[in-house]
């Protein structure tokens, strides 16, 4: 018997009915849409960049979405840092470009969202529920507004921390300045 028959014939361990919580299955069902964002679950992802049909709808199973449940308890895997003085004097600004990033994230990706935007000592902190959401608005606040920003990756907890810092004597790139003159 050929080797590729063989392994065909083997099927121990390609399907799995354990779950990782009690009482629930352990793949989500092809009709599931979400209580909270109304994402639905298609393509093996939750997806809300397409219009839906209210046929659709007819006959899905109503859950929470992953994201929705993280925002729910306050579960972030990522942390942006917002540091000095510049940052707290310009909060309306830096808040707008941050919901814009993540209202253009978040368009094809629902999953990835903004847990809480916080005021803290003389800086900002926000959470979101991915890692490429935090690395995202940490790039796209060096690009608009100029300062530094580095990130650390955390192996066991799967988490980013991205510190964006911004001097007031305008480390600003020269290409953005010039663009909003």
């Amino acid at each position: 018997m050929p080797k590729n028959r063989i392994r065909q014939l083997s099927r121990r361990g390609t399907r799995s009915e354990k779950s990782p919580l009690p009482g629930l299955a352990r793949r989500t069902p092809r009709t599931t849409a979400c209580h909270g964002c109304g994402a639905l679950f298609a393509r093996k992802t939750w997806r809300r960049d397409h219009k839906v049909k209210a046929s659709a709808y007819d006959g899905v199973i109503w859950r929470t979405c992953p994201a929705c449940r993280q925002v729910e308890q306050g579960d972030a895997y990522g942390k942006v840092v917002l540091q000095g003085a510049w940052a707290a004097a310009n909060e309306d600004q830096i808040r707008r470009r941050i919901e814009n990033v993540a209202a253009r994230a978040e368009f094809t990706q629902p999953q990835r969202r903004i847990v809480s935007f916080e005021r803290v000592g003389r800086g900002l902190e926000v959470l979101t529920t991915s890692q490429k959401l935090a690395h995202r608005v940490a790039r796209e606040l060096e690009k608009a507004f100029g300062g530094r920003a580095s990130y650390a990756w955390s192996s066991s907890d799967r988490t980013l921390r991205a510190v964006w810092s911004h001097d007031a004597g305008g480390t600003r790139k020269r290409g953005a300045a010039s663009a909003r003159r």
